[in-house]
């Protein structure tokens, strides 16, 4: 279709790191290397930390005894991750819950910013996923180390079964087991963890700017096929934004709970 090249490329500058309001002033994408520019990527990630705390402030207010409205729904939600948290890491899930919940309602409220047309989400950005893969892996490699010693979290990389084993499979076995684990938590978690959040939501603002440019290209210039292809292109748009939301609680999630896991890996590192 003519023009659709033009509206990808108008569609990825959209999703660049465009200084915050951009497409008022005109700017161009921040230069590779530049310095620290306040972008529109931290603009609105900034919003979805105060909406992060306003959530916080109103589900500790003391309720009545049936809530309703907003508390009830906020209630509820830390309700979810507490449970969460517990049924992870067991009773002392309950300290780091308020560490987990964070972070799960900062992506959260982040992923719904940026089903918003216009808004640009900090999940949106590798540089945000990233930070966030880099504290979890921080805090679980920390508690493992300070709940086992570095000798015993190193040591718990290794399967029981395998080091109760003959000297060879000790050495053969227990080093090749060993080298995998030690490559999967200090490299390949947060990779994941930044990659897979980011790359999840990225996706989903490219396939949903697609389907609005053919819907745009297709009223503009306005055939029987155009139109069909537009109207298709409509309820894709529409199905896709309907999908998009429930991505958007469903990576929240995954990011929370995969954080959980690995901070009660660690915790139940010597029982391994």
């Amino acid at each position: 279709m003519q023009g659709l090249t033009e509206r990808v490329a108008e569609l990825l500058h959209e999703l660049a790191n465009l200084p915050a309001f951009a497409s008022l002033s005109g700017a161009e994408a921040v230069p590779a290397g530049s310095p620290w520019v306040f972008s529109n990527y931290i603009f609105w990630m900034i919003i979805a930390a105060v909406l992060t705390a306003i959530f916080f402030m109103i589900a500790a207010r003391k309720v009545r005894l049936v809530p309703a409205g907003v508390s009830n729904i906020a209630e509820a939600g830390v309700e979810f991750v507490r449970n969460m948290c517990v049924d992870v890491m067991g009773e002392q899930g309950l300290k780091y819950f308020p560490y987990v919940a964070t972070l799960f309602f900062f992506i959260l409220f982040n992923n719904l910013i940026g089903l918003i047309p216009g808004f640009k989400p900090g999940t949106g950005t590798i540089g945000v996923t990233a930070t966030l893969a880099l504290m979890t892996w921080v805090v679980f490699v920390w508690v493992g180390f300070r709940k086992n010693g570095f000798f015993g979290y190193m040591k718990s990389l290794i399967p029981a079964g395998v080091r109760e084993m003959g000297l060879a499979g000790r050495i053969g076995l227990g080093a090749y087991i060993f080298l995998l684990e030690f490559f999967s938590t200090f490299i390949i978690r947060p990779l994941t963890l930044a990659v897979r959040l980011f790359a999840n939501m990225y996706a989903g603002h490219i396939i949903i700017g697609i389907f609005a440019a053919f819907v745009a290209l297709s009223w503009s210039n306005f055939t029987v096929g155009g139109g069909l292809v537009g109207l298709v292109s409509l309820v894709m748009t529409i199905l896709m934004y309907a999908f998009e939301v429930f991505v958007a609680f469903i990576q929240a999630y995954v990011f929370a709970i995969l954080t959980a896991v690995y901070i009660g890996s660690s915790l139940h590192a010597s029982e391994h």
